[in-house]
């Protein structure tokens, strides 16, 4: 894009002129939120059946946020329904640590890129390549890594999972072939549109995060093959929240 070609050398350093902290003092003052202050750390997954196990009418919703959002007697805030792609997730984090996130996880679906990543597989995302547009509004670089390595081994000995590369993009209907190649030389095994997002915002503020991705969609061929069990995918979603929770 022309503009983060020529755009001024301090881009990154300059405070925007709407900050998440104008909504959420503008929400405060019409009383908006049924909660002064967030958990420290919150589980997000685009889809609320992730937390059904854990959740339950008497589980207390956190109101003010767009999506479905329960702060869970562990003291962990479980984050669904916020939309999918990178800009839903920058609208939702930048909100979040305004009202007291400070550690991230996302757990989300992707497509498999390479034949040693199965489906229904859980990955933790060292680094992810983003051609995600939203993304380089946090950072110009084209392969991001996790910010907080001691919060990503953590994760990874918790939950025993394997390390992966991914690509993030906005238009899975434009995942052309020769999209395909380019990522997968560069080592990338699974694609989604949200890791990116997620770790340039951790990048530019300096705040843990760390992204897992199951391996749903099979991309390894010419033609896109769906996955072959929705449950169990449900069910790998939900085993890692009751692990993370424990964290």
């Amino acid at each position: 894009m022309e503009l983060f070609a020529d755009k001024n050398p301090d881009f990154y350093k300059e405070a925007s002129v709407l900050k998440a902290s104008d909504i959420v003092s503008w929400k405060r003052d019409r009383n908006v939120y049924n909660f002064e202050r967030l958990p420290r750390k919150a589980i997000l997954s685009i889809k609320k059946n992730s937390y059904s196990k854990l959740t339950s009418r008497f589980t207390k919703r956190a109101k003010g946020i767009s999506g479905t959002h329960y702060i869970h007697k562990s003291g962990v805030l479980l984050c669904s329904e916020f939309g999918s792609g990178a800009p839903a997730m920058l609208m939702l984090m930048e909100e979040l640590r305004e009202l007291g996130v400070e550690q991230f996880i996302f757990i989300g679906m992707a497509g498999i890129l390479h034949d040693s990543v199965k489906e229904g597989m859980a990955c933790i995302i060292s680094q992810v390549y983003s051609s995600s547009g939203a993304s380089f509004f946090y950072t110009d670089d084209e392969k991001i890594g996790c910010f907080d390595q001691q919060w990503f081994e953590k994760v990874k000995d918790v939950c025993q999972l394997e390390k992966r590369i991914a690509w993030s993009t906005d238009c899975p209907y434009r995942e052309v072939p020769s999209l395909f190649s380019h990522y997968k030389s560069k080592g990338c095994s699974l694609v989604e549109m949200e890791s990116a997002a997620v770790y340039s915002f951790s990048q530019f503020y300096k705040i843990s995060a760390v992204c897992i991705l199951i391996g749903a969609d099979n991309l390894t061929s010419s033609k896109w093959k769906v996955p072959n069990n929705m449950k169990g995918l449900i069910e790998a979603q939900q085993k890692l929240v009751s692990q993370l929770i424990q964290l």
